[in-house]
């Protein structure tokens, strides 16, 4: 979870900026452009999504077939736990998916675009 900007994180990063200017002068305008652009791409999203859901299932897979060597139960375990992680994955999935763009959208903005009534009851 993210928390609030505050005013000593906000210096923080200026301080931080500065000094990467300073250590890198000819990327000065490369870091502040990567700074300012905090968006999530959508590269990024489909990589984040696909590694919850591969992580999800062997994951769970992997503690399946550990149970199974232990109990003697040859499929059971691992096919309920591979079903697990998909689940698992699934719900990471649909968090990212779910998750506004920016901090800085507000909810009043997620319930313009329609993202906001998404997983309520």
């Amino acid at each position: 979870m993210t928390q609030p900007e505050s005013s000593e994180t906000r210096a923080f990063d200026a301080r931080l900026t500065e000094a990467q200017k300073r250590l890198l002068p000819g990327d000065a305008k490369a870091l502040e452009k990567a700074a300012a652009n905090k968006t999530p791409t959508a590269f990024g999203m489909a990589m984040r999504v696909a590694s919850d859901m591969i992580a999800g299932v062997i994951l769970g897979a992997a503690i399946g077939v550990w149970l199974d060597r232990e109990t003697g139960h040859k499929p059971l375990f691992t096919l309920l736990f591979a079903l697990l992680g998909f689940g698992a994955g699934m719900r990471n999935v649909w968090r990212v998916v779910n998750t506004p763009v920016s901090e800085t959208d507000s909810a009043a903005d997620a319930e313009k675009n329609g993202s906001g009534k998404r997983g309520k009851d």
